[in-house]
This record gives C-alpha cells, structure tokens and sequence, in this order.
C-alpha cells in the first residue's frame, strides 16, 4: 500500500509538472512543446490507470475508465492541433468516452429524491445554453446540443453514484465530471458561439484535473 501511494504521489507530482508546463508553452503558442505535453498528460493517467488495475484489480469501474482515457488520448492529440481542425474528429472518441463514463458511473446506481435536483439544474443550465447555441450557431448547434445531452449523463450518473455511499472516491468522480462538464462548454463555445483567445489554456484548465480526480477515485486508499 505505502508503495503503491508513493507511486502515485509520483505520477501526481509529474502530471502537474507537466500541466502547468503545457498550459505555459500552449499560452505562449511554442506549438512543439503544446504538442509533446498535451498527450503526455493524458498517457501519464493512463499509467496510473494502469498502476490501479494492477493493484486491485480488473473490475467494470476501472476497465471502463481506462477505456475512456484512451479514447481521450486520441481525441486530445486530434484536438491539440492548431494547423487544421480536426473538432469532428475528436467529438467522436470524446463521446465514446462518455459512452464509456457513463458505463462506469451508472453501475448499480440507485435514485434518491434529491437526485432530481442534478436533474432540474442540469435542464437549467442546457437551456440557457442551448439558447444561446442556437441563436449563434443554428442548425450546427445540432451535433453540439447531442454531445452535451451525452455529457449531462456523465454528469448525473458521476453525481448520483453519491447515493450508494457518500465516499471520497465518489466525491472525487463527481467534482471531475462537474469539471469536465466546464471544460467541455469552454470548448464549444469557442467552436460555436465566440471565439475564446487562449481558449485551449482556459479548457484544460478545468479538463486536465477533471481527468486527474476520475482517475484517483480508483485508488483503494482514497476510499
């Protein structure tokens, strides 16, 4: 146990490294070095995913994230590129990480009466942004508006998967998607509503340690 924690306060301490280096050179546009930083984050999870199935195991809620995160790998290298766009591209292994988010977190959740106030402020927050998506962008918000339908039940499940047991580890996947949630309407109002400068600093902001919390909630000792 004390190895394994040693461990990942190693690979802690390196991710952070890394991402307070990748949002440096990605505001400073050193496009090299955006290029070589960004998926290393996103693999330097998916070495801890690694060192977590290793230690306790390979069960649904762990399988699942590690296939998300590869999926994200894809999606990030895609995105990261500044020359041509490649949006769509990424979308699709982004929503097939939801996909898969939404098959770890929705696991044998039960519902509870307070769950419906996720669901009220969940509906509240699309449709203000809905409206704004459609008066910007039209017909093109249609794909936009699916993908965020897709987020809302990572969102829900990560949260009501509380009910089962208010643990660290579910506090920790909740307050990681609710992130990811904010990083990923960065990312579209950018794309469809107005342009964000730095807007890749602003996003990873909240996506990097988004990904980071999901993925410590695998850890026995945070349980």
């Amino acid at each position: 146990m004390i190895h394994e924690i040693n461990l990942v306060y190693i690979l802690s301490s390196i991710f952070f490294l890394f991402f307070l280096i990748r949002e440096f050179v990605s505001y400073k546009r050193y496009l090299p070095l955006k290029y070589f930083f960004t998926p290393s984050l996103t693999l330097i999870l998916v070495i801890m995913m690694i060192l977590s199935i290793s230690a306790y195991g390979t069960d649904k809620y762990r399988l699942m994230i590690i296939l998300s995160l590869l999926m994200a790998l894809v999606a990030d290298t895609q995105l990261m590129i500044e020359e041509i766009s490649l949006m769509k591209n990424g979308a699709v292994f982004f929503i097939i990480g939801h996909i898969f988010y939404i098959a770890a977190f929705a696991d044998n959740v039960a519902f509870n009466s307070w769950n419906i106030a996720v669901i009220v402020i969940l509906a509240a927050v699309n449709l203000v942004f809905f409206r704004i998506l459609i008066k910007s962008a039209g017909k093109k918000s249609v794909q936009a508006i699916l993908y965020i339908l897709i987020l809302d039940l990572v969102v829900y499940f990560a949260i009501a998967r509380l009910n089962n047991s208010l643990s660290l580890s579910g506090i920790l996947a909740a307050s990681g998607a609710i992130l990811f949630m904010i990083s990923d309407f960065i990312l579209i109002t950018n794309a469809f509503i107005k342009a964000i400068p730095h807007s890749t600093v602003f996003t990873w902001l909240f996506y990097g340690p988004a990904q980071y919390l999901i993925v410590l909630s695998t850890f026995v000792f945070v349980k």
